[in-house]
């Protein structure tokens, strides 16, 4: 037979269960703050610089065939063609370098691009024969999506920006003379870095072939492109060849090791 307790041991078991309930339930609070602020998704427009990244389609196509979308007579056969234009951080946050996917819920809305992306990003369009404009491709609801919710722009403006960011670089809409001028043949990498004036990634595959050219811009206070700076060391890292030279494929030509294996 146990005894009974006294009104103060009663008093005493109670408050123990208290402050263990109260315990259990500020750490399930903690947890829950502490999950919630790593799952909440970036603020738009929380950035301080842009990369443009710009692909060398030819080679692309060497190693992506069935995602290729140049024809040998199209203007990106020759060019650069735009990947996407992305937000990031000059200095790494948390070990993140970029933001993305702000706003997930967010769709595309527009259902034009710019002419101009037919020539110059021809991923991100697919021409409308009855309507006789570009309508928007699955690569440009992706950019959208991932990195356009992040510029806090509306889809128009973001890729606006785009086409005007690449408008501004050197040579043939955004395309150095120092590539242009050597497809089918090779350039020193010093040659096309110096066109840029300045600092920007160049990457290449395991023979030199040139694969993309990512620079690097200024985010003005209202959200748009600004001036071309120098690439931080963490864009680099990763993207910049080592090559003293940079193969320029022609398209159609694609060497050993570049195609992709079936």
């Amino acid at each position: 037979h146990t005894p009974n307790r006294s009104p103060v041991g009663h008093l005493a078991s109670w408050l123990e269960q208290v402050e263990a309930w109260r315990q259990s339930t500020t750490i399930k609070s903690e947890q829950r703050a502490t999950y919630s602020s790593h799952t909440m998704p970036p603020m738009p427009g929380d950035f301080d610089l842009y990369l443009l990244a710009q692909t060398w389609a030819p080679q692309f196509c060497c190693a992506h065939p069935e995602k290729c979308t140049t024809a040998a007579f199209a203007f990106s056969a020759r060019r650069l063609s735009l990947h996407g234009l992305w937000p990031g951080y000059s200095v790494a946050r948390g070990g993140e370098t970029f933001p993305a996917h702000c706003q997930s819920k967010v769709k595309l809305l527009t259902s034009q691009l710019p002419r101009e992306y037919i020539d110059l990003a021809p991923a991100f369009t697919r021409w409308n024969m009855e309507k006789h404009h570009a309508e928007v491709g699955p690569l440009a609801r992706h950019e959208w999506i991932k990195h356009g919710t992040c510029s806090g722009l509306s889809a128009e403006g973001y890729f606006a920006e785009a086409l005007r960011a690449m408008l501004t670089l050197p040579g043939d809409r955004g395309t150095p003379r120092a590539i242009a001028d050597h497809v089918g043949g090779e350039v020193p990498t010093s040659v096309v870095r110096n066109e840029y004036g300045k600092r920007v990634a160049l990457r290449t595959d395991k023979q030199c072939g040139l694969s993309e050219v990512t620079s690097c811009w200024r985010k003005q206070a209202d959200g748009t492109v600004g001036q071309q700076v120098d690439c931080p060391e963490h864009v680099i890292r990763g993207r910049d060849t080592k090559c003293a030279s940079l193969r320029i494929n022609q398209f159609g030509q694609c060497l050993r090791g570049q195609q992709k294996s079936k």
